[in-house]
């Protein structure tokens, strides 16, 4: 278990506070985004990648990782079920946090050390059932519409 986390100097044309936790001040002596991406890039090549809806995460770094790699909470069907929810739409990490977990997450602001560690815990809590039910289209009641 790895944690990565350091402030990455981009123009901000909206720092977003109230879900990124962010401000100017955090940002005075973050590190350049072209070497961040190096340094981010190198240390993720070859890793299990576990988080919650990591797309933005990968579009941002200009990253494709093998999905084999990549256990995204928002996709685990495995999750939806143990939470009683519905398999078709994608839950939030707060949610998914406080129905599986009974703990809540992200009441201020976004925290990405807090958001890593609900993420990891989700994934240890479906990890017996995690391959073969992260693509909706396997689970059975995707298709119970149609019948």
């Amino acid at each position: 278990k790895q944690w990565y986390q350091r402030r990455v100097r981009e123009p901000v044309t909206d720092y977003r506070t109230r879900w990124s936790g962010i401000k100017p001040k955090h940002l005075t002596s973050a590190t350049p985004m072209v070497e961040a991406r190096k340094l981010i890039l190198r240390h993720l090549k070859g890793k299990y990648l576990v988080g919650h809806d990591l797309q933005n995460d990968f579009q941002a770094l200009n990253f494709k990782p093998h999905p084999a790699l990549v256990k995204d909470t928002s996709k685990c069907i495995a999750l939806r079920h143990l939470a009683g929810l519905d398999v078709k739409r994608k839950p939030s990490l707060r949610l998914l946090t406080r129905l599986i977990r009974g703990k809540d997450i992200q009441s201020a602001s976004h925290c990405s050390i807090e958001d890593a560690r609900a993420a990891m815990a989700l994934f240890k809590a479906a990890e017996d059932n995690w391959e073969d039910q992260t693509n909706p289209f396997l689970d059975d009641s995707y298709w119970a519409h149609l019948t």
